[in-house]
């Protein structure tokens, strides 16, 4: 047998680059861990895994933490600059700037710029905006280095570009290739996605999902959503669009969905539908915020209704379950704040409990980040993009302030 040829030097850097990417993916998966830990996951040796942390901590890409003042534990560190999370409403464009030198976070809307005369929630405003934001972040010494983009509703991931049947919602956005457009302006990093995975991403980074390799997140408030995580990725599929959980048919004679079809997922989960369903009642409130509070309180009618939704919601996830097998599933957006009034509504449905027939039911949960998920999602898709990360969502990033801060 002829012995096989040394790798080339190519082939070297080759692997250490596949082999350092493998170790930054399982720190943002696992958090700090030791270096015994990481050569156990990823089947390298000690010697590279020793080699590869020595490395990066010299690039500053991580740092050790000390445990029992014994053991180190390896964790990500963040930029020292400042990124950008974006997300694009119906009504609204909202920003966040992440600034990692001073440890503060900014938060800023469409409503605050009456000097940039755009339409609030079209292109040329997210421009705008992020230009402000750009031009802070200098300032405070703390450039700009990567910017995150959500998009309320279908996007396909590579151009940004709006699915056509949702345009009516966000009609600036038409025929758009947003990376172009905002690339153009802009050249630094820019990671595009919907809204529903940026905030899965968000909840398997650091939430219910965190080390799990086949996760679901459910996004439920104005619309509904699913993001995918399987083996540390968003799952998008082969158009960009997995995940439109909100848009699967559970009733063949239901309402007529905004997408075309009749009886979506959309029509009997999410807030417009819920407030409709207690409004038939005779008892109607205004936001899904008020139903949920209604049914805190003792209101039986409030409590109802969230549990039929959660049953309906407990009907497409069957589905989906079946078709993915996911071992966590998280319930966000405000029909989280409902928690178990939901969770119990969800798990009572037929088709949930039929599951256990098939196999292991996933572990079914509340997600633990509820308050701007999408947004705290895209920081860490960005932060990944940058090949960086944050081993937890610590204080400042969870703490909106408003911009008129930054200068106070």
């Amino acid at each position: 047998m002829a012995t096989p040829p040394l790798p080339t030097k190519r082939g070297a850097r080759i692997d250490r680059a596949t082999n350092t990417k493998e170790i930054l993916s399982f720190l943002r998966a696992s958090g700090p861990s030791t270096q015994a830990d990481i050569a156990r996951a990823t089947g390298l040796s000690r010697a590279t895994v020793n080699h590869i942390v020595q490395t990066l901590r010299d690039q500053g890409a991580i740092e050790y933490q000390w445990k029992n003042r014994r053991e180190a534990l390896v964790t990500l560190t963040s930029t020292r600059d400042s990124v950008a999370s974006v997300i694009v409403r119906e009504h609204t464009v909202h920003a966040i700037l992440f600034d990692f030198t001073a440890q503060e976070r900014f938060d800023v809307y469409s409503s605050d710029f009456p000097e940039i005369d755009e339409p609030q929630t079209s292109p040329a405003m997210v421009l705008g905006i992020v230009n402000r934001l750009a031009a802070l972040a200098k300032a405070r010494n703390a450039p700009l280095a990567g910017i995150a983009l959500a998009i309320e509703g279908p996007v396909e991931r590579e151009s940004g570009a709006i699915a056509p049947w949702a345009w009516h919602r966000l009609p600036h956005w038409k025929q758009v290739n947003i990376r172009q457009y905002i690339s153009r302006h802009l050249r630094i990093p820019l990671v595009i996605d919907n809204d529903a995975n940026f905030a899965a991403l968000g909840e398997w980074t650091w939430g219910v999902g965190r080390g799990c390799n086949d996760f679901l997140h459910i996004t439920s408030s104005e619309g509904i959503g699913g993001g995918i995580v399987i083996n540390g990725r968003i799952y998008h599929g082969g158009t960009g669009l997995a995940g439109e959980i909100g848009h699967m048919v559970i009733e063949d004679a239901g309402e007529l969905c905004f997408c075309g079809s009749r009886g979506c997922l959309t029509s009997f989960a999410t807030e417009r539908a819920i407030l409709r369903a207690l409004g038939n009642t005779g008892r109607p409130r205004t936001s899904l915020r008020e139903v949920i509070d209604g049914a805190q309180h003792g209101d039986a009618a409030c409590q109802r209704v969230l549990s039929e939704a959660g049953q309906h919601l407990g009907k497409a996830l069957a589905t989906v379950v079946r078709v993915i097998g996911p071992s966590v599933i998280a319930i966000g957006g405000t029909l989280g704040w409902a928690g178990d009034i939901v969770l119990d509504g969800l798990r009572s449905c037929a088709e949930v409990i039929n599951l256990r027939a098939i196999g292991k039911a996933p572990d079914i949960k509340v997600a633990e980040i509820l308050e701007h998920a999408t947004e705290l999602g895209g920081l860490a898709a960005i932060l990944s993009e940058l090949d960086l990360g944050a081993s937890s969502l610590v204080p400042w990033m969870v703490a909106p302030r408003p911009l008129a801060a930054a200068s106070a």
